[in-house]
């Protein structure tokens, strides 16, 4: 009877481990999912602004894209 006690040891110590790491997982998706919204949010109001700047003045926005471009296709080769 005394083989037995560890054993259930072991299954209680063990089930009290996935009953936490369930809990961790459980957290993490949360907190996961709250900072993916955050970036989203964050995303969308950047995107919004810069918008906002090429209409204010697509000619610029214009010559910075093209100046970006050839720049970078520069450094490409």
């Amino acid at each position: 009877m005394s083989s037995q006690k560890p054993a259930e040891d072991a299954a209680g110590e063990i089930a009290r481990l996935r009953a936490e790491i369930e809990a961790l997982r459980a957290r993490t998706e949360e907190k996961m999912a709250h900072a993916a919204r955050e970036a989203g949010d964050t995303i969308h109001h950047e995107a919004e602004l810069v918008a906002g700047k090429v209409r204010e003045r697509p000619l610029a926005a214009l010559l910075i894209a093209g100046v970006a471009g050839f720049v970078i296709g520069r450094l490409a080769r």
